[in-house]
């Protein structure tokens, strides 16, 4: 495989959070998590077997959100 599609296949890979991991990252509770989820803040998770994952980029959007 050449460098350049090797390059494009490593950043078509985009990191997945756990309810574990977003409430560590945000430091609010599951509650608050779903709640911004029913409002349109935070972007439905993606089902993985019976456990959910956000992606990075769906994170990162919410987690700045915080800030402004």
């Amino acid at each position: 495989m050449s460098q350049i599609q090797n390059q494009t296949t490593t950043e078509a890979v985009e990191k997945r959070y756990s309810m574990a991991e977003l409430k560590a990252l945000s430091g609010v509770s599951h509650a608050f998590i779903y709640r911004h989820i029913k409002n349109g803040k935070l972007a439905q998770p993606e089902k993985w077997g019976r456990s959910s994952r956000w992606k990075e980029s769906d994170v990162k959007a919410w987690l700045s959100s915080f800030q402004q």
